[in-house]
């Protein structure tokens, strides 16, 4: 056992001091509990938080009281951010706040979630009259949410692998917390304001899934009168299919995800080709009907007793309808050669873009639980891969 000796001495002030220095060293935390007791002298603020176990006293001084938007009552659920700290005087452990937010429960949560809902609808923004109509193939798309979470990444790779071709326009915002609905809001607006030709054809709003509290943003009555507002057709996408938020009722249309609202957004590839194929012939085959019954009425009159029955007059008119007949033929035939050199050069596009062509010049796509790879970071030794060739597959580890 240490022997203690009595010529070490200190003085209580200086110990105290020691001891709040100590405390202080272990830095500073968010610290979330009910307000029990509240007094304010002079400005500043002394109250206690406390959870079912423990309670802590608190202290928030003038000079960040007076940034304070709302005024703290008992019985609210409180997360403050500070330090702790002791008052030397009287021996007393306190935790010195420099910030504090007012956390709503889940009811208050939902009745403000109903009472602006029954608001908005009474002003027509949820009409489905206002609603606006969805392009069939976007050749721009906006996407407003956070560029951190990993929503956007969903969003990314199902607009690529489908339709490779669309521009992509990321508007990075908060989607938590109180700067996120006018970012939101603000991103929307910006959008809207661009000029036709570099504005987008179609926006994607939303975030990944959290708690009622965590979507809130999108429960903001700024960020549905944005949504109301824009010219551009908005899919929203927040959370989960379960989740409704004002955002989901107020946009054009309401995806149940993130990756949903992607897919709704643009059609496969593929299937746009084939489609224009598929005109293509259409269009030929139509063309050349045209052109043989047009034939088949001219032959049918210029054979006509009562068409000849003045020599002199059918032959003048049997020139001229010559005359048109051949302007007829190549007229259609210019038409209709402009329009097959146009639907080739697009049907060639769509083929260079397909993946499938790559894979045939030797390239080859490697896939991981489900997910195409594409940096090495996403690999860890002893991995299971598939690789894709143009004729199959195969299976593979990965070593170092």
């Amino acid at each position: 056992m240490k022997e203690i000796h009595s010529d070490v001495v200190i003085k209580v002030g200086k110990y105290l001091s020691q001891l709040r220095e100590h405390i202080g060293s272990y830095g500073h935390a968010w610290v979330e509990g009910e307000l029990s007791e509240f007094t304010a002298r002079r400005g500043h603020w002394y109250f206690t938080l406390a959870d079912e176990s423990s309670s802590l006293k608190c202290v928030m001084w003038q000079s960040r009281t007076q940034s304070v938007s709302f005024q703290p009552q008992p019985g609210q659920l409180l997360r403050v951010y500070g330090a702790p700290t002791i008052y030397p005087k009287y021996c007393r452990l306190q935790f010195d706040v420099r910030k504090i937010e007012r956390r709503q429960t889940i009811g208050e949560l939902q009745k403000r979630f109903f009472e602006l809902q029954e608001k908005l609808a009474s002003k027509g923004l949820f009409d489905p009259s206002n609603k606006l109509k969805l392009p069939a193939i976007p050749e721009c798309i906006g996407i407003v949410t956070s560029a951190e979470g990993a929503a956007v990444q969903d969003i990314l790779r199902i607009l690529r692998d489908r339709f490779p071709v669309c521009q992509l326009i990321l508007a990075s915002v908060r989607v938590q917390g109180p700067d996120a609905a006018p970012e939101i809001s603000h991103a929307i607006r910006q959008f809207n304001g661009l000029s036709t030709k570099y504005q987008p054809d179609l926006l994607i709003i939303g975030r990944g899934g959290g708690s009622l509290e965590d979507l809130w943003a999108f429960n903001e009555e700024i960020v549905a009168y944005a949504i109301s507002d824009s010219g551009i057709p908005i899919i929203s996408a927040v959370g989960h299919e379960t989740d409704t938020t004002i955002a989901d009722l107020t946009a054009d249309i309401r995806a149940a995800t993130p990756s949903h609202a992607a897919q709704m957004a643009v059609p496969e590839l593929s299937s746009v080709s084939q489609s224009i194929h598929w005109h293509e012939q259409h269009m030929y085959t139509a063309m050349v009907d045209r052109i043989m019954s047009m034939r088949q009425s001219i032959n049918k009159i210029t054979n006509s007793y009562s068409f000849n029955t003045p020599i002199n007059h059918v032959r003048d008119a049997q020139q001229t309808l010559n005359a048109l007949i051949d302007q007829l033929h190549e007229a259609c035939n210019v038409r209709l050669t402009s329009q097959i050199h146009k639907v080739s050069l697009l049907n060639q596009q769509m083929v260079s873009l397909d993946p499938k062509r790559f894979l045939s010049r030797g390239y080859a796509r490697i896939e991981h639980e489900g997910e195409t790879v594409r940096l090495t970071e996403q690999l860890n030794t002893n991995d299971a891969i598939k690789i894709h060739f143009a004729d199959g597959h195969r299976k593979a580890i990965v070593s170092d």
